[in-house]
């Protein structure tokens, strides 16, 4: 399967790609594990490398005029040494940390839920590499496969500051800001998520292997997008696999808004839709707090419903909402930043107060200080 933008055959991709001009015929990729099933137009991992500022691979299908670019150039020799710096001081500590704790639930295939993601599959990877579907949401759209059509190369410069100051916070922070990603993924050059996210997998050891557009229909289904349409619950999905990897996995962002206005009235289908999921894990990171409130009950209750774990720190469901399921904990709890001021969990002070918490070796979420973060694995008495 493969399209970009309108498109909709990989003839079409190949006329609209800026590709070599010598280069007509070889879209599939020549590199793909041997067990990868299918044909991909291997144009998506050429971009997703080029965006992360990663070296071409033999027959890269880019135009010339783009790998010799010296803004990419010095964008990608800048990339290069903070992704360096970031996969061994951050990365590597994160596997690590979802490989000794997270061991039971990577055991083998599932379903990944996280809700109030933004762009961020990188932490998602990091702790649940053997996810085969990871379902994202956030308020920030969609937006596009860039290098897809016929812009200049003479445009990156822009194009890749945009992409720095949108990795700022997440690489220093682990998280995004929304109000500074309401701006980000909004310019002419970074139209949303969509780039971020395969810089991500491209980062996390993974090969991008097709990237399509969808939405939510009115049967809680999900359906390819028509060209020039707008929806109500659109979304992306990209097919990757890890470098080493026998199989395909699949990542589906979508850009809705799970307050109960969003999911009763706005976007009912939508609701339906996550229903359909069935069991599933869910992670839950710099979720600002919204599942406190009754106006976001109805995401709130799904969760519980449907999830075999909850992986969380303190800003996602509060505490007292978890009757029947066993706690793990993890750092400190420490209360809240001053911007969330009233979020304070009484009961989960006294939980790390009164039962041992293991150490985090790394800083997560808005207390994102090594030392001052907490996580919290709910372990709920389901079956799937």
């Amino acid at each position: 399967m493969i399209l970009l933008a309108s498109c909709g055959d990989g003839e079409h991709a190949r006329q609209q790609t800026p590709v070599k001009d010598t280069d007509t015929v070889a879209v599939v990729m020549d590199t793909l594990p041997k067990k990868i099933s299918g044909s991909y137009n291997r144009i998506f991992n050429d971009i997703a490398r080029y965006l992360a500022g990663m070296d071409p691979e033999p027959g890269c299908m880019l135009d010339s005029s783009y790998l010799e670019n010296k803004d990419w150039k010095q964008y990608a020799e800048n990339a290069e040494k903070k992704w360096h710096l970031y996969d061994s001081s951050r990365i590597q500590v994160l596997k690590d940390w979802g490989r000794a704790e997270l061991a039971a639930i990577n055991s083998g295939p599932f379903t990944l839920f996280y809700p109030f993601s933004g762009p961020d599959i990188l932490h998602a990877d990091c702790f649940y590499p053997e996810a085969d579907t990871t379902v994202m949401i956030g308020l920030e759209p969609v937006g596009t496969v860039p290098f897809t059509d016929k812009s200049k190369s003479d445009t990156l410069a822009k194009y890749f500051a945009s992409v720095t100051r949108s990795l700022y916070a997440i690489l220093n922070f682990s998280f995004f800001r929304t109000e500074a990603m309401k701006k980000d993924l909004r310019t002419a050059e970074l139209n949303g998520t969509t780039p971020l996210m395969m810089i991500f997998l491209q980062r996390t050891g993974n090969r991008v292997l097709d990237v399509k557009y969808i939405h939510i229909d009115s049967a809680g289904r999900i359906a390819g997008n028509e060209p020039g349409k707008s929806y109500k619950s659109p979304g992306v999905e990209i097919t990757y696999c890890h470098a080493d990897s026998t199989g395909e996995a699949r990542l589906f962002y979508f850009s809705t808004d799970l307050s109960n206005e969003g999911l009763t009235k706005t976007s009912p289908a939508f609701l339906r839709y996550l229903y359909t999921l069935g069991y599933a894990h869910t992670y839950l990171k710099s979720a600002s707090y919204l599942m406190y409130n009754d106006f976001f009950s109805e995401i709130r209750s799904l969760i519980l419903k449907q999830s075999l774990t909850v992986l969380q720190d303190d800003s996602g469901i509060p505490h007292r909402f978890f009757t029947g399921c066993k706690p793990s904990l993890y750092g400190k709890y420490s209360g809240v930043i001053s911007l969330f001021k009233g979020n304070e969990q009484k009961d989960l002070d006294s939980l790390f107060k009164s039962q041992p918490a293991k150490p985090l070796d790394f800083g997560i979420g808005y207390k994102w200080h090594k030392g001052e973060s907490n996580l919290v694995l709910y372990e709920c008495a389901r079956r799937p």
